[in-house]
């Protein structure tokens, strides 16, 4: 049996049965050579970049409910089917025996006639599967939502979510953006390196680099391989991190000098951006784990900040030393993560509504805090990296009709300002500044 096949069998059924992470599983392949590396990661994004589809094109030729299909052949079936669709160099007959043979392993007699029936039967059907858009046309002039959900791959739930407030070309925009590899952007850190000191640096060894029109700070690199064993990364020249996230400081605009609170702040991108930013400001970090104050703690040392003081506190619960302590607070609060399908692509299959609907309670938790730490000129950010209505909107109106002395500033002329894939190349993003009322 082929070792790789197997690797990415084993990491989708950890993620799709066992709520694992992509990120995670890809660790223990550090040993493995980068041609099978590549190989396996290519699987697995497939996969799950293409799972409604597939999964469609199983419903429409498999005699047993796909519900009935036991869950480790399932992913035997999608993994040879996107070998078979998808992978233009692997002949059809050898992911079809490689699945057969992954049946015998982890299914039973009856299942392994069951995988190698129903993957022969899809094959002599491939031509008329392309040409009919992967048994997708049925459903478009029924359901164009469905449509959408099972030829991108997206939840139905999200896919409505989003006809309810853009047009259908925008919506499938976005999905079609979802599924492209992420950007991999770096913000340099103007602490220690000009910029065009780094560029030309980074140049030398190979890298190319493009500028981002959104901010002047962050270069996106087109070829990131290698980059962490370089010198770069390990004097601390450059922190990795999504365009969007980076521009919560700098549209944050709060001035030098200040006395700033990142309350959920873990691994410290944001907070580092203000640091690099206001290198005259006092910074607090905090985050609710030892776990995650470490990741701080360790980022901080790399970049060599010098204004960041790091903190255990759990952001839920009102900490009477910070009350009206500060001049500005960042709240990028616990989400659904609903804007980066395109980077952490597992999140599809384990999220839904009613995860965004109990999260509110501890986001409105953490805000109605969070309020209480400015002093009587302060200011604060509110960010998600998700695109919901529920846990931006509702639960910044729902806090500020509770504290009235308080109200939104606009940020690029919007109360509530969205980053989008398809738009702005970044993650999905809100983000919502709040400012004390002048009182006549």
């Amino acid at each position: 049996m082929d070792k790789t096949r197997k690797e990415a069998f084993l990491i989708l059924n950890n993620i799709l049965n066992k709520d694992a992470f992509l990120n995670e599983e890809l660790i223990r392949l550090k040993n493995i050579n980068k041609r099978d590396y590549n190989f396996i990661v290519n699987l697995v994004r497939g996969v799950l970049e293409n799972k409604l589809l597939i999964d469609n094109l199983i419903r429409n030729y498999s005699k047993i409910r796909i519900k009935k299909i036991h869950p480790a052949i399932l992913i035997i079936l999608e993994l040879c089917i996107y070998q078979m669709f998808f992978m233009d160099k692997i002949p059809a007959y050898s992911a079809i025996n490689e699945s057969v043979d992954l049946a015998k392993e982890f299914g039973n007699r009856g299942s392994v006639g069951f995988t190698n029936g129903i993957l022969r039967n899809i094959l002599r059907n491939s031509q008329e599967i392309i040409s009919s858009d992967y048994n997708l046309d049925i459903i478009k002039s029924r359901d164009y939502s469905d449509y959408l959900s099972k030829k991108y791959s997206h939840p139905k739930f999200f896919v409505d979510y989003l006809l309810k407030d853009h047009d259908k070309n925008f919506v499938e925009d976005l999905l079609i953006s979802n599924n492209k590899k992420a950007p991999f952007f770096i913000r340099v850190n103007n602490l220690k390196v000009d910029l065009n000191e780094f560029i030309k640096s980074a140049e030398n060894k190979g890298y190319k680099l493009r500028p981002t029109k959104l901010s002047e700070k962050v270069l996106e690199v087109l070829n990131p391989e290698g980059i962490f064993d370089t010198d770069l990364f390990k004097r601390g020249y450059f922190y990795v991190q999504d365009l969007a996230s980076v521009l919560v400081a700098e549209l944050s605009d709060i001035g030098g000098g200040s006395k700033i609170l990142d309350l959920c702040a873990s691994p410290g991108g944001k907070s580092f951006n203000f640091s690099m930013l206001y290198p005259d400001s006092k910074i607090i970090s905090c985050d609710i784990s030892k776990k995650k104050v470490n990741l701080i703690e360790e980022n901080k040392k790399r970049l060599g900040i010098r204004n960041i003081d790091i903190k255990i506190n759990d952001a839920s619960r009102l900490k009477k030393e910070f009350i009206g302590n500060f001049d500005f607070v960042l709240v990028d609060a616990p989400c659904s993560g609903l804007g980066l399908y395109r980077r952490k692509v597992e999140i599809r299959y384990n999220t839904d509504m009613s995860d965004v609907e109990s999260l509110k309670i501890i986001q409105k938790k953490i805000l109605t805090n969070a309020l209480k730490y400015l002093n009587s000129h302060g200011n604060l950010t509110y960010s998600t990296c998700t695109l919901t209505k529920e846990e931006n909107e509702e639960v910044v109106r729902e806090v500020l009709n509770e504290n009235k002395d308080f109200e939104i500033e606009r940020t690029c002329g919007e109360e509530f300002k969205r980053f989008y894939p398809n738009i702005d190349n970044t993650d999905g993003f809100t983000m919502c500044r709040l400012k004390r009322k002048i009182w006549k």
